[in-house]
């Protein structure tokens, strides 16, 4: 296993969980889904969307937050940009909500903006 330390400004880099890692870290973390809000998918239990759920005003510099999205590469940039803007405990779900399928965890349809 790699060594996890907590991102910061300087460092720019998030840190990557897999799917069963996330799981063991669920109640800890905001669980925010980067998805593109015009196409209907799925994504893991109890995740908001950022941005049409939840605005990023609202969320503590200080809370640890797990951003996902389909195959993990939209979540990576936002991950960074969170990073930049001061927020210290950002993880990424490795692979996406396609990894959190394969890994045989429950996700749940997203529910399309009005």
């Amino acid at each position: 296993m790699k060594s996890r330390t907590k991102a910061t400004a300087s460092t720019a880099q998030p840190i990557l969980l897999s799917p069963d890692e996330a799981i063991a870290q669920l109640r800890k973390l905001i669980v925010l889904d980067v998805q593109n809000p015009k196409y209907a998918t799925t994504t893991i239990p109890g995740a908001q969307r950022l941005g049409v759920e939840l605005a990023l005003k609202d969320i503590p510099k200080t809370q640890a937050i797990l951003l996902t999205c389909l195959t993990g590469e939209r979540s990576l940039t936002a991950s960074r940009q969170l990073i930049q803007k001061g927020y210290l405990s950002v993880y990424v779900l490795q692979g996406g909500v396609i990894a959190w399928r394969r890994a045989a965890h429950t996700t749940q349809l997203i529910k399309l903006p009005a």
